[in-house]
């Protein structure tokens, strides 16, 4: 995936259900639509919720983000909670600096990101 520098980009989360299993997980999108970050699952709603609020108060250490390199030249970013747990994954970028400068991007993110239900 390509990724400029650009915080300029406005991102902001859906939430899903997979009906197969019953779970629920959490998308970051910008504008365009295109998924930044992707969720595991959560048994309840409340919880994907809750993990949303994990990705914006821990986006700021940069600590938390592990950037790795898992096969055929892609990268990949993992944001993990205060308890080391990984919350949420990128997709694949094609080069580490694209990686980086995602995670650069996500300094807009705020409590007042948009959260879109789709599972209404």
């Amino acid at each position: 995936m390509k990724h400029s520098n650009n915080n300029k980009e406005k991102f902001y989360f859906e939430i899903y259900k997979e009906e197969r299993f019953n779970l629920f997980y959490f998308e970051l999108k910008d504008e365009e639509g295109n998924i930044y970050l992707e969720s595991w699952q959560f048994t309840y709603k409340t919880n994907c919720k809750e993990g949303i609020k994990s990705v914006i108060r821990n986006f700021k250490n940069r600590e938390r983000f592990i950037i790795e390199q898992p096969f055929y030249n892609a990268w990949r970013v993992y944001l993990k909670a205060g308890n080391g747990i990984i919350i949420a994954y990128s997709q694949y970028f094609d080069t580490e600096k694209e990686a980086k400068n995602f995670i650069e991007d996500l300094k807009c993110l705020s409590l007042e990101t948009p959260v879109i239900d789709k599972t209404k």
